[in-house]
């Protein structure tokens, strides 16, 4: 009985290490929809569009009833009575000017939607960056890790050599220094991996604090991507929402030359005090008109400004729509390119490495290769698994860039522009850390969201990637 409820405690605890590490274990998918569901700023625009839906229904409401009620016809002698008036109107807007109303705020509804769809495409590229960039830390922590057990076997082979008289002591204290710098790049990794992951728990609004472990990223083959239908694009949506707006503002402001329509009615009755003056109760209808006497400084003006507004936004649609064609044809360039790059790791470079590391290997048992070049050669090796990496890396962001197709999207490219090489010949970043001399990241997103009297919301510049420094 007792070993058998050790088992069932044991197995108790099992579960529950393993539900809370499977919990923070994120896969790309889960990572997007929680930050699709939980994201602040997603929220914000949300909530922004909402509440300019309803402002559409009072935009085109009549104003309310004046009523008034008072004392009139008072002698000015003091004699008599007084009658007491109660006074109704009503403002009738001359016929168009309701609707024009009306439609100008759908129009600001639409513009506000489509910027929450922008919105959320930026705050999508960037999660997916994000995402990339810390499954990269975590890659390189790992062969941070390959790479100092190799070097320390290397370390004990030249204590070895060197005891024995074979090495000499320049050659072991050089593989300790080695070791020290790994330790250091194993520390800066680490340091760069928290504030990832703090930055992943930002974007789906969790404890910066909270551990994160990033799943395995399986990559398959690389497939085109169909060109997006920028019919269905949110931008030009809400440009195309910005010209609509600006034609019912320009209908608006031509309907104002036009006077409104004023229904009064009134009655009137006699105090207590005039009871005995015979006049009896009255009551009368008017009908007024609103005189649009400056009109030159008023309809005039707002007409200019109006047909001024839907220039604008017809030349910044037309210009989107360029910068878009723009931005498809670069990111296919990039996914062609990430392909290429692929293919040639797989096929000549990583094959040749591991060959130059086969003999680099046997080349220093057998004494006839310094202990520098062996290491470099471990070095150059584990920077090429990371350049590849990187590449498929590259391939994934830019499908995507054609998918979440954005004007000016955070552009992020982590593959090198060339492969690293042997003989000391590497870039100094690609030596020093491991990575690509392309590695760079903004300061955040410099989305093409823009604020403008559509309502459309923008997403603050603060929210976004971190400044990362040159490489990874």
């Amino acid at each position: 009985m007792i070993i058998r409820k050790i088992c069932r405690v044991w197995l108790t605890i099992c579960l529950v290490l393993f539900r809370e590490a499977a919990a923070n274990t994120l896969s790309l998918e889960s990572f997007l929809t929680e930050v699709k569901q939980s994201n602040p700023t997603l929220q914000s625009v949300q909530f922004q569009a909402e509440a300019l839906r309803h402002r559409v229904g009072p935009s085109q409401a009549w104003d309310d009833p004046f009523f008034a009620i008072g004392p009139d016809q008072i002698p000015l002698d003091g004699s008599g009575g007084s009658m007491l008036r109660f006074q109704l109107s009503q403002t009738i807007p001359f016929p168009g000017k309701s609707g024009a109303k009306g439609v100008a705020a759908e129009q600001r509804f639409s513009a506000a939607q489509a910027g929450a769809e922008t919105a959320t495409r930026e705050i999508t590229v960037l999660a997916t960056q994000a995402f990339y960039r810390a499954f990269f830390n975590q890659r390189s922590i790992e062969l941070n890790k390959n790479l100092k057990s190799l070097l320390s076997g290397a370390v004990e082979s030249t204590r070895a050599r060197y005891q024995t008289g074979d090495a000499s002591h320049h050659d072991w204290l050089l593989a300790r220094v080695e070791l020290s710098v790994l330790e250091v790049e194993r520390l800066r990794l680490d340091r760069e991996g928290h504030t990832l992951r703090a930055l992943l728990n930002e974007l789906r609004n969790r404890p910066p604090e909270l551990p994160i472990k990033i799943a395995p990223v399986v990559f398959g083959d690389l497939v085109n991507e169909a060109p997006p239908d920028l019919n269905a694009q949110p931008e030009l949506k809400a440009l195309e929402a910005s010209v609509s707006l600006s034609e019912a503002e320009r209908r608006y402001a031509r309907l104002s030359y036009f006077p409104d329509f004023v229904l009064q009615g009134m009655a009137m009755t006699p105090t207590a005090m005039d009871g005995m003056g015979g006049q009896k109760s009255s009551w009368g209808v008017m009908v007024g008109v609103s005189l649009p006497l400056y009109f030159w400084g008023k309809q005039t003006e707002l007409s200019a400004a109006a047909e001024n507004s839907r220039s604008a936004a017809l030349a910044e649609k037309r210009g989107l729509e360029n910068r878009l064609n723009s931005e498809i044809i670069d990111a296919q360039e990039q996914l062609k390119t990430a392909r290429d790059v692929i293919a040639l790791y797989k096929t000549e470079v990583l094959p040749s490495t591991e060959i130059a590391l086969e003999n680099a290997k046997v080349g220093y048992a057998a004494k006839r290769l310094p202990l520098t070049q062996f290491i470099d050669t471990l070095k150059v090796k584990r920077t090429q698994e990371l350049e590849f990496l990187a590449a498929q890396i590259d391939g994934r962001l830019a499908q995507t860039r054609i998918r979440e197709l954005l004007s000016s999207p955070p552009t992020l490219r982590l593959a090198p522009s060339r492969p690293t090489l042997f003989g000391g010949m590497a870039a100094p970043s690609m030596v020093r850390m491991g990575s690509s001399d392309t590695v760079g990241m903004g300061r955040g997103m410099s989305g093409p969201t823009r604020k403008s009297k559509s309502g459309a919301p923008t997403p603050p510049s603060g929210e976004g990637m971190p400044e990362m420094g040159g490489g990874m």
